[in-house]
């Protein structure tokens, strides 16, 4: 029997599933659970979590706006840009009919903060072998090994049926423990749901306690008491209709009968709970490898610690995943061939920042490795036809050690005469 007719006989025997995101059935193929506080965690709900939120756009949004580009490969190790390849206009402008590459790209880096995944179709058409790249949920994949040993995808939309998806018609990658199953990726969000269920419980508590709370900081006291029930319930009601809530915080409270109100300060409680809530964003802030200022927590902030942070950022979170990236083109795109490479350019982080930006393009110039005018271009400048602009120049002090006063020319004489004899 052949590869495809066994694939076909997988996905016929295949039985019908739930939807993935249902919380039960996300479990199964774990995408989440409840946690321990009884909340579902789920890539879905822990997006209502105002850190997991920042933190997947932030990483989103970054790798979606890095400048991407295909190169062809020089026998000299070198690169050029080749804008004519084919790629270029699929994963530089517009990888399908409805999505810019921005889009595209942010899509595919939140799936795979979220859910370890992402996945996208290849569509070959009009003699290209890569047209489109359209991207597919990663709850409605489910991938497995071939009979061949290569990888192949079950691929479920929400209301129609299964199809099989090979490993030369999909754009993947997966996120997999160190030595294991590649059939298996784990999700972070699965892996952390006590975290980020606390994160939820705390803030689903918060919500209840100034919707409900009927205490304006304190407490009212009398001599006396209520006469009866029904005077309690008259007398409860009354303080809830106008101090209760939000909206009626720091009214005015009426006291009658020789009542008196004791403000009342912060319980260790309510000191423990705001530090919790305080140390969740750190805890999330590691899930996803993002510091913490770079989701508003500054309340450990210096200015030497953010810019180094910065930097650890894009060396130890921003740079792997890039990396992982490139290769995962190289294979799925290019299909294994070495003359040309898709590659983006970290030095696009450094476009916010316009003293490191010149103080790298001080640097390329003055130690030879970029001309004015691949200056120009990188800062989206055209180039120049003035003389020079195209040469490679460095400081005239740095020259090595056994050619000083070569170049040397003594006051009075003129460059090429010959010393007296």
């Amino acid at each position: 029997m052949g590869l495809i007719s066994r694939l076909r006989e997988h996905r016929a025997t295949s039985q019908s599933i739930g939807h993935p995101r249902d919380p039960v059935v996300a479990g199964w193929f774990g995408g989440g659970s409840n946690s321990a506080t009884g909340l579902s965690v789920t890539p879905d709900s822990a997006m209502k979590v105002t850190a997991v939120f920042r933190c997947v756009n932030l990483l989103a949004q970054t790798y979606a706006s890095l400048p991407l580009g295909v190169f062809r490969e020089r026998g000299d190790g070198g690169k050029d840009l080749d804008k004519n390849h084919p790629l270029y206009r699929v994963i530089h402008d517009q990888p399908n009919k409805w999505q810019t590459s921005f889009e595209w790209r942010e899509m595919m880096a939140a799936h795979f903060a979220l859910r370890g995944a992402c996945y996208s179709e290849i569509i070959s058409s009009g003699g290209r072998a890569v047209d489109q790249l359209i991207p597919l949920h990663p709850d409605h994949v489910r991938p497995f090994r071939a009979p061949d040993g290569r990888m192949a995808f079950e691929s479920r939309s929400q209301n129609g049926p299964a199809r099989i998806i090979l490993q030369d018609e999909m754009h993947w990658m997966h996120l997999l423990p160190i030595g294991g199953d590649s059939t298996k990726p784990f999700s972070p969000i699965s892996l952390c749901r006590e975290a980020i269920g606390l994160s939820l419980a705390t803030e689903e508590h918060a919500a209840r306690l100034f919707s409900n709370g009927a205490r304006p900081g304190g407490i009212l006291k009398m001599t006396g008491h209520l006469k009866d029930d029904p005077a309690r319930e008259r007398f409860k009601r009354s303080w809830q209709e106008v101090q209760g809530g939000l909206r009626n915080t720091g009214k005015v409270a009426l006291l009658e009968d020789g009542m008196e109100w004791q403000a009342l300060g912060m319980t260790n409680e309510d000191a423990q709970f705001i530090e919790t809530r305080g140390l969740q964003l750190g805890e999330i802030g590691r899930i996803f490898g993002v510091p913490a200022h770079k989701f508003n927590d500054l309340s450990r902030a210096t200015f030497s610690n953010i810019e180094h942070q910065g930097i650890e950022f894009v060396t130890d979170t921003i740079r792997p995943f890039i990396e992982r990236w490139e290769d995962a083109m190289q294979r799925d795109l290019f299909f294994g061939a070495r003359t040309h490479i898709a590659e983006f350019d970290l030095d696009g982080l450094m476009r916010g920042d316009s003293a490191a930006r010149a103080s790298f393009n001080a640097s390329a110039l003055q130690n030879g490795y970029s001309s004015r005018n691949e200056i120009r271009t990188r800062e989206g400048r055209n180039v120049s036809a003035d003389e020079g602009m195209d040469a490679y120049t460095v400081q005239s002090n740095l020259i090595a050690i056994g050619d000083l006063g070569k170049n040397f020319i003594a006051p009075g004489k003129q460059p090429g005469a010959q010393d007296a004899k």
